[in-house]
């Protein structure tokens, strides 16, 4: 009862924490990019146009600002529509003089159809840019502004504000009904909704057919007119904006957030069902199943309310879900048994022995803290361990990792390096310290092959007892780290701490991802490069999870390389270049070619994303690729 009563506290805890951040904003603007994902291409408004002044209509009328009689003239070839907006600011005069001003104010005094001229709110909310006079007194004032999110991004905007219209709204018969706040349904991305260039409208070249009863845009495209915002389909033009406004009026379907009463509910109800899970469930793969599960059905939940207009807050959900889970198992780890608590007090004493001699000499360094040094860290792993491990006894289990173990254990400490840790069947070691190393990075990577050696003597003596062969993948970066006694005053353990650190254990953790055995930074290709000794090739930029900066990453090959391979790493070598300079198309016949002479995991992996990018280029190539997952 009382294991019931702390469970459940837990689960009120992790609901509460995770209700308190999404009110007070914290997770808004992640789950706003979330929400992002959610959008879908979908068929555009078929009575919206737009007039798009573009590169080739400044070319053919002579540049910006346009002559205020192009303008007349494009106005005179609209009057079949059912309304046009101007999303320009005609607050100057023209430069041709007022006769130019005339001609257009005569237009709009002439035209048959409503003409909106818009103006703009400065930041504290006072109109400022207002149309020339001659302007706005044969047109519909309306505001053009619209509301930057904290990522620079267009989602929402007010209809009506300081007891003005928007550009939008203006253009409704009815605006009584309009909320305060509309999250703008976008369509797709860029030249979604249809858009026509201005020379076009201004040749009289757009059939009636394309025009009448329909409602006009008019703005600029043309990029040095800086007039492209952010939207969740990426760069889009501030008119098309406008336009998708309009349409999300017209449509009258608003979005709907989740109500306070409903939200709290499912942030207790997933909370409890991770607790339930986690002290229901025994299998580890089971559970593992139903938690990854939990994650993919929440997600999936929110994509299709957001179909429905309805905003349902995943990241919040999903939040609870996880801090739930978190809880809970660090209190089943806190209250395990005796025996766990005593397999904790006896390895927590091991130490390495260069380690201990390095004390001996130097006692004083069993202060707490450290020092910061340049090492070269290794993460080493053992590809699909849990599979493996399920079908063996406990017994055979524990021997089998003690060979392993030990073999990569001697490898490491023969090419000069300090196993830091075991954490299950990972091996962590670095070198560099707590002896120097000139050639840390040498022979990190020495060990790397040595350990391919021992593992392939492994698994033909583990065929022999019917035992399975293993893969494993390794991650090494070299760079600058905290590195001594960590811990409290009685129990600490020599090790190493910073980003470096964790970048090693990413690459090791990409090596599944591009189905090679070992990744090495920039930084470890650079020390080794001068050696005939190792063979590597440049595989890929990217960000890694919890980084911002994109980095080069390379695989460290360690079999012998043969003639195929040799073909292998040219016709990659050649996709690379390629898919570099955004030539999709070549890359791919590149890489598909590569996987012709070997069973490369690279060429495999640069394939499908060739194929990917063709389907959907990105609208900015940097060949930057972001891992969002470890």
């Amino acid at each position: 009862m009382k294991k019931r009563r702390v469970l459940f506290l837990l689960v009120c805890i992790a609901a509460l924490v995770s209700g308190l951040l999404h009110y007070s904003g914290s997770l808004e603007s992640t789950q706003e990019k979330i929400y992002d994902r959610f959008f879908v291409r979908a068929t555009p408004p078929a009575d919206v146009v737009i007039f798009a002044i573009d590169d080739e209509s400044l070319k053919e009328l002579g540049g910006w600002p346009l002559p205020r009689s192009v303008l007349a003239q494009a106005l005179g070839n609209l009057q079949g529509t059912r309304a046009v907006a101007f999303d320009l600011i005609l607050a100057d005069p023209s430069s041709r003089g007022v006769a130019d001003d005339a001609i257009l104010a005569q237009a709009l005094r002439d035209s048959s159809v409503p003409v909106i001229i818009p103006f703009q709110f400065d930041e504290r909310g006072l109109k400022t840019t207002e149309p020339l006079p001659a302007f706005s007194s044969h047109s519909t004032r309306a505001y053009v502004n619209l509301s930057l999110d904290s990522d620079g991004a267009i989602r929402s905007y007010q209809p009506k504000r300081e007891g003005e219209m928007s550009m939008s709204a203006s253009l409704l018969p009815d605006v009584n009904s309009i909320p305060s706040a509309v999250r703008i349904r976008y369509y797709g991305p860029a030249s979604t909704v249809l858009t026509i260039p201005f020379i076009d409208l201004y040749r009289g070249a757009v059939p009636e057919s394309v025009l009448n009863g329909k409602t006009v845009f008019v703005g600029v495209t043309a990029p040095d007119l800086h007039d492209i915002v952010q939207t969740p389909f990426g760069a889009m033009p501030g008119v098309e904006v406008q336009a998708s406004a309009y349409a999300t009026l017209a449509q009258g379907t608003y979005f709907k957030e989740t109500s306070p009463v409903v939200l709290v509910l499912l942030l207790l109800a997933v909370a409890l069902l991770a607790a339930w899970f986690i002290t229901s469930i025994s299998r580890l793969w089971l559970l593992a199943v139903l938690l990854t599960s939990s994650f993919v059905l929440i997600t999936l939940a929110s994509a299709i309310l957001f179909g429905s207009h309805i905003l349902f807050p995943n990241l919040t959900v999903t939040l609870s879900f996880v801090l739930s889970t978190a809880l809970v198992l660090t209190y089943q780890y806190l209250t395990e048994s005796k025996e766990r608590k005593f397999i904790h007090d006896t390895f927590q004493h091991y130490l390495m022995p260069e380690v201990i001699a390095q004390l001996m000499e130097h006692p004083e360094k069993l202060a707490l803290g450290g020092e910061r040094r340049k090492l070269t860290i290794l993460f080493s792993d053992i590809r699909g361990f849990t599979t493996i491990s399920e079908g063996m006894t406990p017994e055979v289990l524990m021997e089998f990792m003690n060979e392993y173990l030990s073999a990569m254990t001697d490898v490491v400490m023969e090419s000069r390096g300090l196993v830091d840790k075991y954490i299950g069947d990972a091996v962590m070691a670095f070198w560099g310290a707590p002896i120097e190393n000139a050639h840390q990075a040498t022979d990190a990577c020495r060990s790397v092959l040595g350990m391919a050696r021992e593992l392939e003597k492994l698994n033909r003596s583990w065929e022999a007892r019917d035992l399975p062969r293993i893969q494993i993948g390794v991650g090494i970066t070299t760079g600058d780290v905290t590195v001594g006694n960590m811990g409290s005053r009685k129990r600490f353990n020599y090790t190493v701490m910073g980003d470096e650190v964790n970048f090693a254990s990413r690459l090791e953790g990409l090596t599944k991802v591009y189905g090679v055995v070992c990744l090495i930074s920039e930084a470890v290709a650079q020390e080794i490069v001068d050696s005939t000794e190792f063979r590597t090739r440049e595989l890929d930029l990217v960000i890694v999870k919890g980084k911002k900066e994109p980095k080069v990453i390379y695989e460290l090959i360690t079999k012998p390389v043969d003639e195929q391979l040799e073909k292998t790493l040219v016709s990659f070598k050649e996709g690379r270049q390629a898919y570099m300079k955004g030539d999709w198309q070549a890359a791919l016949t590149h890489f598909e070619k590569a996987q012709t002479y070997s069973a490369d995991g690279p060429s495999k992996l640069f394939a499908e994303r060739c194929k990917q990018l063709l389907t959907d280029p990105p609208n900015v190539w940097n060949g930057v690729y972001e891992f969002t997952t470890k």
